[in-house]
C-alpha cells in the first residue's frame, strides 16, 4: 500500500510542476475584478459559489486591489484535467494573478472539487493576505494555499483542513513563497503533507498541524522553515527531501524550536535529492529507531537516486540511528553542544560518503560499531576523540584527505576505539 501512494504521489507531484503555458486561456470566475477596469474594489457579507469548470469564485487580475471581509467562497463542482492548473492557479476558489493584492479577513474557503485549490496566487509582485479565516479541502489534487511563479501569500491564524488524497495544506512551486503565522488544523488524506516547498519557500511559525496520513513536510528543490511550532505526523516520516519525479531535485529543511511528534517512519528521509538540513533545540519524539534515512528508494532512476544530506545539528540531541545507503552520502556536522545517541548504519561500499565534524562542546554516544570516511574536530586530536562515548569501534578510510592527521593508526575514543580500515 505504502509503494502505491509513493508511486502515485511521485506522478501526481510530477504534473503538478509542468510549466504553464500563460495567454492561452481565459480565466473566469463569479466575481471577476480587473485592475485595468477599477483600481480598488470591497466586497463584505456575502456567498458566492462556482460550479463550472475552470471557473473560479474570486478572480482578481490587472493589479487590483481586493478587500474580502466576513465572505463564504464555496467551489462545489467543475473539475478539470489540467496539467498546469496548480502554475496558473486555473480553478482555485480565489485567484490572483498579474500583480493583484488581496486583503481577506474572516472568509471561509472551501473547495468540493478535484483539482480546484483553495487559495492560489501567481505572477511576480502578486500577493494575498488572509487573516482569521478557514480552508477546506475535501477532493484530491487541491493545494489548500497555493502560491506560484514568484507570488506570495501570507496568512494569519488560518484553520485549515484537508480531507482528500494528493492534497498539501500550504504549497510553494516556482519560487513563490507562503509565510504561515498561527495556523491550526489537520490533513487526513494520503500523499497530502501539511507544507510542500516544489522550488518554493514555505515559511511557518506557532502552528498547530496534524498529518494524520502523510508527513508534515515534503520538500522538492525549495525551502521548508518551520520555526517554534507544535506538529504531528502519522505516516511515511517526519519530513521528505526528496525529487518527486525521475529528475533529481536540491531541497533545504531548516527546524527550530519545534515540538515534533513522528509516529512511523524516520523523522527525516532523503532520497533522490540533495538535503542540507539544520535542526535546533526542536523537542522531538520520534517512534522509529531509525531517526535519519538517506538512501534511494521509489522515486527516481535506480541506482541513480541516492540521498546527498548535509546535516547540521546545533544545541539539539538526536536519539536514534542514522541510515546511510550504498549509494547515498552524509555529512554530519555537531556544533554548540549537539548530541547524537545512536549509530550511523549501512554497510561500507565505494559508493557510500559518510562524514562526521564534531564541534568543541558536541558529543556522540555510539550504541554501535560503525563505517565512516572521515571525522574530525575542531580542537586537538586527543581532546576530540574523548567527545566520542561508548564502547565501540568507528572504523575510518585512512586514504580520505581528511584523516591525513590520523596517519592511519589506531586511537582510544572515550570508551572504544578509531581504527583505520583495511584495504
Amino acid at each position: 500500500m505504502l509503494i502505491m501512494f509513493k508511486r502515485i504521489l511521485s506522478i501526481a507531484w510530477a504534473v503538478m510542476s509542468v510549466s504553464a503555458l500563460f495567454g492561452q486561456a481565459s480565466y473566469r470566475a463569479t466575481f471577476y475584478v480587473d485592475g485595468a477596469k477599477e483600481k480598488e474594489q470591497n466586497r463584505s457579507h456575502t456567498s458566492l459559489e462556482s460550479v463550472e469548470p475552470n471557473a473560479s469564485v474570486v478572480y482578481a487580475t490587472g493589479g487590483v486591489e481586493l478587500f474580502l471581509s466576513h465572505m463564504r467562497l464555496n467551489k462545489t463542482s467543475g473539475s478539470i484535467s489540467d496539467a498546469t492548473h496548480r502554475e496558473t492557479g486555473h480553478n482555485s476558489v480565489v485567484l490572483a494573478d498579474d500583480g493583484s493584492r488581496v486583503w481577506m479577513d474572516f472568509c471561509d474557503v472551501n473547495s468540493h472539487t478535484p483539482q480546484a485549490d483553495g487559495i492560489s496566487a501567481s505572477g511576480d509582485g502578486t500577493l494575498i493576505n488572509m487573516q482569521k479565516g478557514t480552508v477546506n479541502i475535501s477532493r484530491p489534487g487541491s493545494a489548500a494555499v497555493n502560491a506560484t511563479n514568484k507570488s506570495k501569500i501570507s496568512v494569519q491564524e488560518l484553520t485549515v483542513n484537508v480531507y482528500s488524497n494528493q492534497s498539501p495544506s500550504f504549497y510553494a512551486g516556482n519560487d513563490g513563497r507562503v509565510e504561515i503565522t498561527g495556523a491550526t488544523g489537520e490533513s487526513s488524506g494520503q500523499a497530502s503533507p501539511l507544507f510542500y516547498a516544489a522550488a518554493g519557500t514555505v515559511k511557518a511559525e506557532k502552528c498547530r498541524m496534524h498529518a494524520a496520513k502523510w508527513s508534515v513536510g515534503c520538500i522538492d528543490g525549495g525551502l521548508l522553515e518551520l520555526t517554534g511550532n507544535e506538529l504531528k505526523s502519522n505516516s511515511l516520516c517526519g519530513f521528505l527531501v526528496h525529487g518527486a519525479g525521475d529528475a533529481r531535485s536540491n531541497g533545504k529543511l531548516i527546524l527550530n524550536n519545534n515540538t515534533l511528534t513522528v509516529t512511523d517512519g524516520p523523522l527525516i528521509f532523503v532520497t533522490n535529492a540533495g538535503g542540507e538540513i539544520q535542526l535546533s533545540k526542536n523537542k522531538i519524539s520520534c517512534k522509529s529507531d531509525e531517526i535519519i534515512s538517506v538512501k534511494g528508494d521509489e522515486w527516481g532512476v535506480k541506482n541513480q537516486n541516492q540521498g546527498d544530506a548535509i546535516i547540521t545539528v546545533l544545541k539539539q540531541t538526536l536519539s536514534g540511528d542514522i541510515y546511510v545507503d550504498s549509494i547515498s552520502s552524509l555529512t554530519l556536522n555537531l556544533e554548540k553542544g549537539a548530541k547524537l545517541n545512536g549509530r550511523i548504519t549501512g554497510k561500507d561500499s565505494p559508493g557510500r560518503n559518510v562524514k562526521v565534524s564534531i564541534k568543541k562542546g558536541s558529543t556522540w554516544t555510539m550504541k554501535g560499531d560503525c563505517y565512516l570516511t572521515s571525522i574530525t574536530f575542531d580542537q586537538p586530536l586527543e581532546k576530540g576523540l574523548k567527545q566520542i562515548k561508548g564502547k565501540h569501534v568507528i572504523y575510518y578510510d585512512p586514504d580520505d584527505a581528511l584523516c591525513r592527521n590520523l596517519d592511519g593508526k589506531e586511537y582510544k575514543t572515550g570508551g572504544g576505539k578509531l581504527v583505520p580500515i583495511k584495504k
